[in-house]
């Protein structure tokens, strides 16, 4: 280990010891040589301590992203060699540099303050208030790749954001998918700042998509996570918890070990806004997934409260989003139609602000959903007050 970790002058560098006396401490030894013999991530952190410089978190964005690159930042962040950040947040801008580079100047002057103290602001701000991130990171993304297609749109037309018209945009808008009405933030935005007329073009709300399940199918693939044991132990608390709650991938994802709490004989799951009660059946399911769960073999294990119920292949990290809905559909089950059942059987018995708070979704949401199953009495209750107006003055 110290041979690979060697600097130019065939010593360690001071600023890697504690991930070495990590390393050295793990249960699992033969996994731990079997990685630094055999897998690329292990010569990327060689390559690193060989050039002896300092490493950072300015130096890794500097290189190619990609799987290794991740790997070893989060395995120096997990040892504390470097400090922590918001990941999916802090890798826009290193990206969007990449991206604009081959791109010319002017698209750069337009997308680069937008995303720096538009987007990037707006999601630190939801961050620091205990909202998750990564799918704000995801979000960003797709916005910014939205706004590049426009631009290179409004070139090939010789036209710019100044004599942009109504017309133009909406034969843009025609000529391709509905999220290019996602488009109009980053308009609103431009007119603010006197760069364009007013357009008129809003967001379009995404359809659900996917049938809904009925209840009997949603309870018979509850039963089956339960009671069946073919299934793998974190497909079925995936799946229960969807099933049961209609819990967000997101969500679900990041659960620790330490979200699990015992109150006497009962179990609850801790949330971002309450404590969901959790049946014994399911408990025992939760409670053995966290003591068989591991998340990271080569390090010893992390403390409790960072300790993932569904760890990914990052150290230090819970599985992605993507990686938790590939999981579960390599398992015959689909995540959107399943919570999508269980948020409208909610609905159905919980007012809109206690289902609101219970899961941690917006009011808005909420009402959403009781909307699909709660009639709206508000016509009916005009015509009753109307009527007895009437009596009232006969």
């Amino acid at each position: 280990m110290r041979d690979l970790l060697a600097g130019p002058t065939g010593q360690v560098p001071s600023q890697l010891t504690p991930l070495i006396d990590e390393m050295i401490s793990t249960a699992n030894p033969v996994r731990l040589l079997n990685w630094l013999q055999k897998t690329s991530c292990s010569r990327f952190l060689g390559h690193l301590a060989a050039s002896g410089e300092p490493i950072s978190h300015a130096t890794l964005d500097a290189l190619p992203a990609g799987h290794d690159e991740s790997y070893v930042r989060a395995l120096l962040v997990r040892t504390n060699v470097l400090p922590p950040r918001q990941e999916s947040l802090d890798r826009i801008t290193p990206w969007l540099d990449r991206l604009l580079a081959e791109r010319p100047a002017r698209h750069a002057r337009l997308l680069q303050p937008y995303v720096q103290w538009e987007l990037l602001r707006r999601a630190r701000r939801q961050g620091a208030r205990g909202h998750f991130v990564d799918g704000s990171g995801l979000k960003i993304r797709a916005e910014a790749l939205l706004i590049l297609d426009f631009l290179a749109w409004l070139d090939s037309h010789k036209l710019t954001l100044a004599t942009l018209r109504q017309g133009h945009l909406e034969d843009w808008l025609d000529a391709g998918p509905v999220r290019r009405h996602d488009l109009c933030m980053f308009l609103a935005w431009a007119r603010r700042r006197g760069l364009t007329e007013t357009h008129d073009i809003t967001a379009v709300r995404r359809s659900c998509g996917s049938r809904f399940l009925t209840d009997d199918e949603r309870w018979a693939q509850l039963r089956e996570c339960l009671h069946s044991d073919t299934l793998p132990l974190r497909v079925r608390v995936g799946r229960a918890l969807t099933l049961l709650y209609g819990l967000p991938a997101n969500q679900i994802r990041n659960l620790t070990a330490a979200d699990i709490q015992m109150r006497g004989t009962d179990t609850y799951l801790r949330m971002r806004s309450s404590t969901l009660f959790i049946p014994p059946r399911l408990a025992d399911l939760l409670v053995e997934l966290a003591a068989t769960t591991r998340d990271e073999p080569l390090l010893p294990p992390s403390e409790p409260s960072r300790q993932w119920l569904f760890p990914g292949n990052i150290p230090g990290q819970p599985m992605s989003t993507p990686g938790f809905s590939l999981l579960m559909r390599r398992h015959g089950f689909h995540v959107q139609p399943a919570r999508i059942a269980a948020l409208v059987a909610l609905a159905e018995k919980l007012p809109a602000p206690v289902l609101a708070q219970l899961l941690g979704i917006s009011i808005d949401t909420a009402h959403k959903w009781a909307a699909y199953t709660q009639p709206n009495w508000s016509a009916y209750l005009a015509v009753r007050d109307r009527e007895s107006t009437r009596d009232t003055r006969a």
